[in-house]
Order: C-alpha cells, then sequence, then structure tokens
C-alpha cells in the first residue's frame, strides 16, 4: 500500500512513567503521546526532536533512540490511509512537574492552538490507554 504521510511519534520516559497527553478542550480525543509529520527534506529524527519541542515545550537533549518503524492504516470518510510511523524513544532526567499545559505551536489545521494536557503515565497504564494504535511500542519501553 502507497505511504499517505511519514509520522513520528516520541515515546519518552522519566522515572519509568511515560509522557502522554489528552486535549481538555476536545474530550472526544484519545490519550497520545507527543508526535507529528515529517516535513519535505526532515529526516525523522530531526523531525521528532522538533515535534517533541513544539508539543511540549521541552528541547530534546538526550539522545533519541529508533523503537521501531510501522506502517499504521486507518479509514476515514471511506478512505484507507497508511502512514508510516518512527517510533523515538526519549529517556528524560527531569526534573519535571507532574502535569502540565502547552499550547500547540504549529497547530494543522490553520486554526487556533491546541491546549494540551501533559502528564507522566505508568507504563502499563499506557499501554492499555493510549490511542489510535500508540501503544504498539510501549513494550519495547518496559523492563525485562
Amino acid at each position: 500500500m502507497k505511504v499517505d504521510a511519514h509520522k513520528v511519534l516520541i515515546y519518552a520516559t522519566w522515572e519509568r512513567r511515560l509522557l502522554v497527553f489528552d486535549e481538555p478542550d476536545f474530550p472526544d480525543v484519545l490519550l497520545q503521546v507527543p508526535g507529528g509529520t515529517v516535513e519535505p527534506g526532515e529526516e525523522p529524527d530531526e523531525a521528532a526532536c522538533r515535534e517533541f519541542r513544539e508539543e511540549t515545550g521541552i528541547t530534546v537533549s538526550g539522545e533519541l533512540r529508533l523503537l521501531s518503524v510501522e506502517d499504521h492504516r486507518f479509514g476515514q470518510a471511506g478512505i484507507i490511509t497508511c502512514h508510516r510511523r518512527h517510533h523515538f524513544h526519549l529517556e528524560l532526567a527531569g526534573p519535571f512537574p507532574e502535569e502540565w499545559s502547552h499550547w500547540e505551536e504549529t497547530p494543522f489545521s490553520g486554526g487556533p492552538p491546541i491546549r494540551f494536557r501533559l502528564f507522566w503515565m505508568p507504563l502499563p497504564s499506557a499501554q492499555r490507554e493510549l490511542g489510535y494504535g500508540m501503544q504498539s511500542p510501549v513494550p519495547f519501553l518496559m523492563p525485562s
């Protein structure tokens, strides 16, 4: 199947917890990890650093490690779309607040910025609660 877009998802951990977010102004939106689209001419790791900063307010200073690459197919309005997802792990040193809000810096729709509520979640809970197929790389982060 043709790949319609290349995406990056960043699985940032701190103190054995995963950074996740929801959108308080849109309660039907499922729990997610930071991420976004790889722009033309951009490498996936560069996109991951940019998207992470834009969505969390945190500049990547540690090592970004590729976990996996996966094609994610989904249907919308009767059309099947394929996103090639590059999953990255970022281990953060902290300290960080338990929860904070950040407004999207470059809204996809061109509309007003979306407010993200970011918080830390235990890995087993994140594996159960993440939406949009974002839970599949979480087992790679769990201690053996």
